[in-house]
Formats: structure tokens, C-alpha cells, sequence
């Protein structure tokens, strides 16, 4: 970008206002596609038990199945929404989940809700890379890493109602029933999302997909503080790989009821995932913008704080006030990372490569630690009560923790990279909006 380009990048930031009715409006519609996402999650009992499903076949229609799917999806939406436009892409990607949604509610058996998972994930796949940078692209410098954790603040909204349905409303409507209503409600909202404005591409001729993939890599190898913030985005997310199996894990290893353990986890994520996310981005802008604090060291504090009390969560008996202090820590170590960790990462992209940058982050952390991950919790749980072990998911969901606690240095990384860029003197992207 030339000077004159980015001094007009800079002013017009400085008049801008931040959009609260866009953000709003996509806060909403997060919130809806992650109760989709993490309706087999919330109703893991009662779908193992209608359809006869091993540990194993559970963990590939709840991980892999569609994490797979969502991660090659998401590179591909970020790179169409760069080149045909973000509205376009995200009303056909809504579109999508919602119908299968839907179709899952009907599923007889293993193969027919297998079959459906992957087509879910396909549509749900194109809301980060559009709505975030629709959002980034509207938003003020200064509240960008509060915009963003509210618009991310869908995931524990989403993830904590998807359970309180299970424990209010399954009863009622059943898994079938919710499946079905929840796909309804996203096609009418379909018909919201093609009503948003947003400019299209300014390209008449759009550089080549291997052109646009070769750009981003140039910018990655160069970058050493995206390079360390992208990692620790994606090893962050090997918690979020346990959340599928939390219902069976209180269940199974910790003695809880189905209702109790759905109404008490959806609960937890929505008053905690919502402080995770909105609180985070607000304290980590007020920390930068007051004291010139990093937000990446700002997230490895807090997150650091957090780990002895997961790992307390894991090991004590359900109920006892630690062990619900740890249960509100890990909601908060999945949520919290949100806000800022994507602002550093998105403050060292050019404009032209932010949704494929984020479709490329959500390819790695799902392929290896939402899919990948969670099938080894399945077949680690497996192998455990097969042989006759006492918590069967209680270790491996332990050793996804363990992994997730490594995002720490990552995190110490982009910090030591930010600080020598500002000691030296020289501007961390001259891009950034």
C-alpha cells in the first residue's frame, strides 16, 4: 500500500464509529450458528443412544467429520469472499447449514447423520472469514479487539444455549425436533444476511488463487510475529477440542444426570464465555491504549492464571467449589483468546489477504486440534473402557489440556516479536487498518 493509501487508511479510521447494529446483527447469527454446530455436543447422550453409537463413531460425527470439512471450507470461503465478495459467500454458506440442519434432524443411523455433518460444516464454515473482516473492515482501531470479542462472544452464547436447550427444551421437542426448528430459524435468516452491505472486491481482474496463497506465505515466512500469534491461535484450541465430550464426562466419569450436566455446563458457557470474549477484547484495548500493554501478554497472563484451576476440574469430584471455579476457568480459557489473539494476527495482515489468512488459521487449528484431537479423545476413551479403566474420558481430555497449555509460549513469542519491532522503531504493518 502506498503513503497516500495508508494515510487515508489512518484518517478515515479516526472518523469512523464503530457499527453496533452490524455487529449486533452478527453476534446474532453467530450465536445461531453455533447452536447448529453443537446440537450433537448438547444432545451426545440421547443421539449415542438412538443410533447405537460407539465412543469412536461419536467422536468422528462430533470431530472430524465436520471439522475436516469446516477447515478446507474455511480456506475456500476466505478466498472466494477476497475475490467475489463477503455477502455473496456467506448467504449461500448460511443457506446451506441451515438446510441440513435440518436434514440431520432426521437421520436414522450412523452413515445418514455422518452424511449429513459435513455439509453442515461447509455452510457454517463461511461466517468467520466474512462477517469478522466485514466487521474489522467497519471498525475504529481502538475497538477492534472489543468488536471482534463481541462478535465472537456468539461461540460461548451459542455453545452455553445449545446445552440449556438440551436440558430445557430436549425433553419436549427431543434431539429431532430441535435439530429441525434450529435449521428453520436459519433459513429465514438467510434472507437478513443478503441484505447486508458490503463493498465487493476492488480487483476487475482477481489475482490468481495461487497467486493470493503465495502472497499470504510471503507475508507468513516474513512475519515472525504473525507466525507466533497463528500459533498460538491454533494450539489455544485443543481445549476447545474437549468441549464435545463434556456432557459424557460429567455423565460417565463424574456421575452427573444428562439434565443436570446439560443445564449446569450451558449455564456456565454463557455467563463465562460471554466474559470471556467481550471482557477480554474490552480489557485487552483499555490495557494497550492506557499502559501500551501487548495483548498478546496481556492473554498469556490471564490464560496462566487459569491453567492450576482446570487441571482441578479435571481431577475433583463434580460439585465441590473448585471443581465448579475450574469449570468457569475452562470456559474462559476456550473463549477469552477470541478478541485479541485475533487482532495481533489480524493487525500483521494486509487488507487484500485477512479472510484467507483466517480461513487458513481455522484449516490448521480444526484439521489438528478440533478433528484430529477430539478423534483421539474418542479413541483414547475407547481404548480406556475397554480395558476396564475408571475415568475413561477424564485422562484423554487431560492431555488435550496439556496441549492446549503450550499456547503459552507462542504467546510469550508474539509478544518478545512485538516489542523488538516497537524498540526498533519500525511500524508492526504498515496496513493495518
Amino acid at each position: 500500500m502506498s503513503k497516500s493509501e495508508t494515510d487515508a487508511v489512518h484518517e478515515s479510521d479516526a472518523t469512523r464509529t464503530t457499527p453496533g447494529a452490524l455487529i449486533l446483527f452478527f453476534l446474532l447469527l453467530h450465536i445461531v450458528n453455533q447452536i447448529d454446530r453443537q446440537l450433537v455436543a448438547a444432545f451426545a447422550a440421547d443421539i449415542m443412544h438412538d443410533l447405537n453409537l460407539s465412543r469412536s463413531q461419536f467422536a468422528l460425527i462430533a470431530g472430524l467429520a465436520f471439522s475436516g470439512v469446516y477447515a478446507f471450507t474455511s480456506v475456500a470461503a476466505g478466498l472466494l469472499a477476497d475475490r467475489v465478495g463477503r455477502v455473496r459467500v456467506l448467504t449461500s454458506g448460511v443457506a446451506a447449514w441451515s438446510l441440513f440442519t435440518a436434514l440431520a434432524g432426521l437421520a436414522q443411523g450412523f452413515w445418514t447423520l455422518l452424511a449429513a455433518r459435513p455439509l453442515v460444516a461447509a455452510g457454517e464454515a463461511t461466517l468467520v472469514p466474512t462477517a469478522s473482516n466485514i466487521i474489522l473492515g467497519r471498525t475504529p482501531a481502538r475497538n477492534k479487539a472489543a468488536a471482534i470479542g463481541l462478535f465472537f462472544a456468539g461461540i460461548p452464547l451459542g455453545i452455553g444455549g445449545s446445552f440449556l436447550i438440551a436440558g430445557l427444551l430436549g425433553p419436549t421437542l427431543g434431539w429431532r425436533g430441535t435439530f429441525v426448528t434450529m435449521g428453520l430459524i436459519g433459513i429465514v435468516a438467510t434472507f437478513a444476511v443478503s441484505r447486508v452491505r458490503d463493498p465487493m472486491p476492488n480487483e476487475t481482474e482477481p489475482a490468481s488463487i495461487a497467486r493470493q496463497l503465495g502472497e499470504w506465505w510471503g507475508v507468513f515466512r516474513a512475519n515472525r510475529r504473525l507466525r507466533w500469534a497463528s500459533m498460538a491461535m491454533v494450539f489455544l484450541h485443543a481445549h476447545v477440542a474437549s468441549s464435545p465430550f463434556v456432557q459424557l464426562w460429567l455423565h460417565d466419569d463424574k456421575g452427573m444426570a444428562k439434565a443436570d450436566a446439560s443445564s449446569l455446563y450451558g449455564l456456565m458457557f454463557v455467563t463465562f464465555g460471554l466474559a470471556g470474549c467481550v471482557g477480554s477484547g474490552v480489557l485487552t484495548d483499555w490495557a494497550q491504549r492506557r499502559f501500551g500493554l501487548d495483548r498478546a501478554l496481556s492473554s498469556l497472563v490471564v490464560l496462566g492464571v487459569l491453567i492450576p484451576l482446570i487441571v482441578a476440574y479435571r481431577l475433583l469430584p463434580a460439585g465441590t467449589p473448585l471443581f465448579l471455579a475450574g469449570m468457569a476457568a475452562s470456559v474462559l480459557f476456550m473463549t477469552m483468546l477470541y478478541g485479541p489473539v485475533f487482532t495481533v494476527v489480524e493487525a500483521e495482515l494486509p487488507s487484500h489477504l485477512k479472510a484467507t489468512a483466517t480461513g487458513i488459521n481455522i484449516l490448521a487449528l480444526n484439521i489438528l486440534m478440533i478433528g484430529g484431537l477430539a478423534m483421539a479423545i474418542g479413541v483414547g476413551s475407547d481404548w480406556l473402557a475397554g480395558t476396564g479403566r475408571a475415568n475413561a474420558w477424564t485422562w484423554p481430555l487431560l492431555g488435550a489440556d496439556l496441549i492446549a497449555f503450550t499456547s503459552l509460549g507462542f504467546l510469550w513469542g508474539a509478544y518478545r516479536e512485538g516489542k523488538s519491532l516497537n524498540t526498533l522503531g519500525r511500524p508492526q504493518a504498515a496496513w493495518s487498518q
